[in-house]
């Protein structure tokens, strides 16, 4: 006989049969010894899959085959920490909840276990998952390894790391003999190490030939997602350490998996001391919360400054990156690490014409040392292209410090910019305060909102660019600085300069290089990019697994204006993730003003379709705003020649849509 872990399937009308009979042969072989003995063929139908794991349990004398099933438990507190850590179970959950739907009207139990048989969760028919746990013990923390529960489908699938199927007599148990188990493991895609089990459980009356492969169709569907999810785990991991190898060009540069194994290292320095380090750091890394930490380490008789900084996969721990630095010579940019730029160009996403031709002008003005003015709309990704812009510069060893102008009480500006010293004024920190200027020394400032400074500050502003230098607020010392300015702004800066609330000497002074971002609605051909981007981030954020975007999703997606850009599609996919169902994002998961668009009355004017989206979006704001322009344009985040001058180009003017209201 070979050795085959599941047969053919066996018909219902068999199982009973079968079950009667191997109920004779299991008495026999647990209880009857002499009567093997006597009738070596006694055991002959017994498939060596069985009679092999008959022989494993009988060795465990603690077990006895008229137990209830699994005769281990672990805490409730244990379970909760299990399952906390267990990134298959998580990543798994759109594939468990929708077989547990289909299950559920087919009289099929689905369990999740770990790798050491400990079921962890329950999915299908739970009416008969309760069954099951009161009857043989098969509740969430019961542990089904051979050991603990003797022959069955999950804990023999775990010996073998093969798919097992257990029908009712050939359980060691004796109370499970009304059960058919159907188990399949699942291996790491990478390296076969087995992580869990999919087990299939349902009564002998009600048994389905296809079970067995069923749970095998789970677990592909796992594994592949698995696959999926390594696959950009690992390529995150190296672009990680290689921006950190551009950012700590002179350190040393150590990257490491959630094992503390040593994947990437710029250095000779190798051995045993530096793999224990390493081993030892990240299993110290789980009994801290910190992202990022210092300490002083000493290696090969010398000693270093280790900065380590957490590599999270949507939350998830799964590597660490190490930088090293001997202390007699701690570098400006090791000093600031604190404040660097956390994108670069990488990080940005898209294809279209619109993102290429601007990242290309970007990366010039990258490459340059002179200041960069960068604007649109909110939410187009201002500040996430000035870090990248800095972090792409030979300033990217160096502070990225960013201020919103807007945020800051016209006041306490001045003193945010430039610091100030002791009693400076009312209220001031006893031992003063380094302004922004200086803590970007050899870096970058990026000044958000410029539009939004006040004009005294603008002159104050001019004069530190033009002159490279500092006064402290209560000072009278010049602190000479190294800084490179970027500005950013959704006002229209020459609009401004024409109504006296923006200088133009400093306009001129920042607008060096003039980066405009492109809105969302003109870069149609990127949302589902940056759509399938904001899932990933948020699914595995909240210990979930891969969703999948429907086609209707993309389509509402593509043709939706997105009047808050970039960041109006972030918060509606992170929407879309909450109220997605088992894994599936449909358009009933989007929020409901982006599913249910209102189709406005299109003018007799010829307008192409991004423009049409526009006009929709306008009137329907100003019909909301009872067609008052300053408060529709302050909705829409222009000023009100911008509104009027738009209209005008697609053929309205406010007289007329008033008359159509």
């Amino acid at each position: 006989m070979s050795l085959v872990p599941f047969s053919n399937p066996v018909s219902k009308n068999d199982i009973v049969l079968l079950g009667k009979k191997y109920h004779e042969k299991w008495e026999n072989f647990f209880y009857n010894p002499l009567q093997i003995e006597k009738q070596p063929t006694e055991l002959t139908e017994v498939r060596d899959v069985i009679l092999q794991s008959w022989n494993r349990s009988k060795q465990y004398k603690d077990l006895n085959p008229m137990i209830q099933g699994s005769v281990k438990n672990i805490s409730d507190e244990e379970l909760k920490e299990i399952r906390g850590k267990n990134e298959v179970f998580h990543l798994a959950q759109p594939v468990l909840k929708q077989a547990g739907q289909e299950l559920s009207n087919d009289k099929h139990v689905l369990m999740f276990c770990d790798s050491d048989g400990i079921i962890i969760d329950h999915y299908g028919a739970l009416p008969l998952a309760r069954h099951i746990g009161n009857s043989v013990n098969a509740n969430n923390g019961a542990q089904w390894s051979e050991r603990w529960a003797g022959t069955n489908a999950i804990g023999t699938s775990i010996i073998l790391k093969q798919p097992v199927q257990i029908f009712s007599s050939e359980h060691f148990s004796h109370s499970c003999h009304e059960w058919v188990c159907s188990s399949a493991p699942i291996l790491d895609p990478l390296t076969s190490e087995l992580l869990g089990i999919i087990n299939l459980s349902t009564t002998s009356d009600s048994y389905n030939t296809l079970s067995m492969m069923k749970a095998i169709g789970i677990v592909n569907k796992i594994e592949r997602n698995l696959f999926h999810n390594y696959y950009q785990a690992r390529e995150m991991l190296q672009n990680i350490y290689i921006e950190a190898m551009r950012k700590w060009k002179n350190q040393i540069v150590i990257l490491c998996n959630s094992k503390g194994e040593i994947l990437r290292i710029n250095s000779d320095l190798q051995g045993d001391d530096i793999t224990s380090l390493m081993s030892c750091t990240v299993e110290n890394n789980e009994l801290t919360t910190k992202k990022e930490w210092e300490d002083e380490v000493t290696l090969h008789g010398s000693q270093y400054r280790a900065i380590y900084k957490k590599i999270l996969w949507y939350d998830r721990f799964i590597g660490l990156i190490s930088i090293l630095e001997k202390k007699n010579r701690i570098s400006h940019s090791t000093a600031n690490h604190k404040h660097y730029a956390k994108y670069s160009f990488q990080s940005l996403v898209g294809k279209s014409e619109a993102f290429k031709s601007t990242i290309q002008l970007a990366r010039v003005a990258a490459s340059s040392d002179s200041n960069v003015l960068i604007t649109g709309d909110s939410g187009t990704g201002k500040e996430l292209m000035a870090s990248a812009i800095h972090q792409a510069s030979n300033r990217s060893d160096y502070p990225f410090i960013a201020l919103n102008c807007a945020a800051i009480p016209k006041d306490l500006l001045p003193s945010e910019l430039f610091g100030y010293v002791a009693g400076a004024f009312t209220g001031a920190n006893p031992k003063g305060s380094i302004g922004k200027f200086e803590l970007a020394n050899k870096g970058t400032l990026f000044l958000d909102e410029l539009g939004d400074m006040p004009l005294d500050s603008q002159v104050q502003l001019l004069r530190v660019i033009q002159e490279q230098e500092i006064i402290r607020i209560g000072d009278k010392t010049r602190i000479p600085i190294d800084v490179r300015v970027i500005a950013a702004t959704n006002k229209n800066l020459p609009e401004e300069i024409v109504t006296g609330k923006f200088r133009n000497d400093l306009y001129y002074r920042l607008n060096v290089f003039h980066i405009e971002l492109p809105e969302l609605r003109h870069r149609s051909e990127d949302v589902p990019l940056l759509a399938e981007n904001f899932v990933k981030k948020f699914t595995i954020k909240k210990h979930h697994g891969p969703y999948q975007i429907t086609k209707e999703v993309v389509g509402i997606l593509r043709n939706y204006f997105w009047p808050g850009n970039i960041r109006e599609l972030e918060n509606a996919m992170e929407y879309a993730v909450n109220f997605s169902v088992n894994g599936i994002i449909t358009p009933e998961s989007l929020p409901k003003h982006i599913h249910n668009q209102l189709t406005l009355p299109i003018n007799t004017v010829k307008i192409n379709p991004v423009n049409q989206a526009e006009l929709d979006w306008i009137i329907s704001v100003l019909k909301r705003s009872q067609m008052n322009v300053t408060d529709a344009a302050k909705k829409l985040n222009m000023s009100r020649s911008t509104l009027y001058r738009k209209l005008k180009k697609m053929g309205y003017d406010i007289k007329s849509l008033k008359q159509q209201k």
